[in-house]
């Protein structure tokens, strides 16, 4: 029994190893040329080995002297920082001046500003929101320095670390460099029409892949170079300091003063409301008893109308009936 099985497996690997040679053999016949190359190239001492995917690297060896697989040394931390931040303040020019003076000192740029408020009508306060790209050995330093000219009100932080991906981009990079040298080996010993389009082909689509991946880390760079501070600027007339563990009594006397803050902050809004609306409500006002009074005027008119007419029916109907009472007689 064991020998028939050892039969048929060997019967099986000799059909595949046909297969292959015949497969082999077709390409070789579709582009001799390109495949004379190649195989050339391959016996060229180029130090290099495949992975999984069929990308390049170079081999290395271990200890023992045996070529083994690539040795991944551990990245350095490459950390993308992100901060959110909400704040209050009193002085809103001031501190928009600090924090464009501070940004340009520690080398930082301002990618996003939007600034709104100011209405006359309500209470004038301003608001800002500012995305900003801080270097990233600069970042602890700038962002204290907001707390120290400003209210926090809210801060989160995220820290992503891309060593990893940073250095599977570079391996795959450098592989696509070195298969793009061994094209251009081949493409300057090729001969044939056809064997010069299909590697000026795959040139273009290395060119391509190289280009991308390289896009990639000018990203990450970027990212890892500059942080990014997403900040929320409100002026207020009174800037609340949050405790850490405000007792019942802080909480109700806090409570109660911002109540009375609202009111009296609600009380000033309408005021200034009133007069500075104050020329349109008189228009409005005269408009509305202009048209009141012609309406009511209408409306006498129409009632009088309505009475005359009703008196006039009644005389009628009482000629009518003498004129009967007459004829009965």
């Amino acid at each position: 029994m064991k020998k028939k099985m050892w039969l048929a497996a060997g019967l099986l690997g000799a059909l595949l190893l046909s297969g292959c040679g015949a497969k082999n053999a077709a390409m070789d016949n579709a582009n001799p040329g390109f495949t004379q190359m190649t195989a050339e190239m391959d016996k060229s001492d180029w130090g290099l080995g495949t992975n999984a995917g069929g990308q390049k690297f170079d081999a290395v060896q271990d200890s023992s002297g045996k070529e083994g697989a690539e040795d991944y040394q551990p990245a350095s931390e490459k950390l993308i920082r992100t901060i959110t931040m909400r704040v209050q303040t009193k002085e809103f020019e001031t501190l928009l001046s600090y924090l464009e003076a501070r940004i340009s000192e520690v080398g930082g740029y301002i990618q996003y500003s939007r600034i709104y408020g100011g209405d006359a009508e309500y209470s004038g306060y301003r608001s800002a929101e500012l995305t900003l790209r801080i270097p990233q050995n600069s970042l602890d330093p700038f962002v204290s320095s907001i707390s120290e000219n400003a209210s926090v009100v809210y801060k989160t932080e995220n820290a992503r670390n891309v060593a990893l991906e940073y250095a599977d981009t570079e391996a795959h990079l450098k592989a696509l460099q070195i298969e793009q040298e061994r094209f251009l080996e081949l493409l300057g010993k090729a001969e044939s029409l056809d064997t010069i389009i299909t590697l000026e082909r795959h040139l273009t689509d290395l060119r391509y892949e190289i280009e991308s991946y390289a896009a990639k880390l000018r990203v990450y760079d970027n990212q890892v170079s500059y942080s990014t501070v997403s900040l929320e600027i409100s002026e207020v007339k009174r800037v609340v300091v949050p405790e850490s563990d405000p007792s019942l009594f802080s909480r109700m006397k806090e409570g109660f003063i911002d109540t009375f803050y609202k009111v009296q902050e609600g009380a000033g809004n309408f005021l200034v409301w009133f007069v500075t609306n104050l020329l349109y409500l008189l228009v409005f006002g005269a408009v509305i008893a202009v048209v009141v009074v012609v309406f009511r005027k209408a409306i006498r008119r129409s009632e009088a109308k309505s009475a005359a007419a009703r008196k006039a029916y009644q005389q009628k109907m009482d000629e009518e009936q003498h004129d009967r009472m007459d004829i009965e007689k």
